[in-house]
């Protein structure tokens, strides 16, 4: 069963493993492949605040980690937050992203009392644009020529779910 916990430093390894992968490169906004041990141990730190709560995803039977998913931007003022997801290759087509998306909008919808969670994608992510249809983001729309990666302009689109 997969369940979510506060991230901890012995994740590093882990966390930099999907970091560091070729194919993350081309499917992020970030380069993660210039984040060292040194980043990664800062950032598991400072992971859990009011406006920031990043989690691990982990195999609750060996507490394994298999990514972090994260409400960043929190605004409990507005009621919303933004959310993200990064994955091991281990993890994906396993189910594992999507009952790690459920808890985690269980958690912004119920504990945070948030109204809507909304995420970006590059336009190219075509999988990920199809897994975050299956959780149930609604297309919101399209910035064009927004981000310049890999040495030309690529679209980002945004979806979001509001509260039933």
């Amino acid at each position: 069963m997969i369940t979510l916990r506060k991230l901890q430093l012995k994740d590093v390894p882990l966390m930099l493993e999907w970091m560091h992968d070729e194919e993350a490169k081309h499917i992020f906004q970030n380069n993660f492949a210039e984040i060292d041990d040194v980043a990664a141990k800062k950032f598991v730190e400072n992971s859990f605040r009011e406006d920031q709560q990043h989690f691990a995803i982990v195999d609750d039977q060996d507490d394994e980690y298999l990514g972090t998913i994260s409400l960043k931007n929190i605004d409990l003022k507005n009621k919303n937050a933004e959310y993200a997801i990064s994955t091991r290759k281990k993890a994906r087509g396993t189910g594992a992203n999507q009952k790690a998306t459920e808890s985690l909008l269980k958690y912004g919808f119920d504990k945070l009392q948030l109204h809507r969670i909304y995420l970006n994608v590059l336009s190219s992510n075509k999988r990920a644009i199809s897994f975050y249809k299956k959780c149930g983001f609604i297309y919101e729309g399209k910035f064009k020529d927004h981000l310049f990666i890999d040495d030309r302009y690529q679209d980002l689109e945004w979806y979001a779910i509001c509260k039933k």
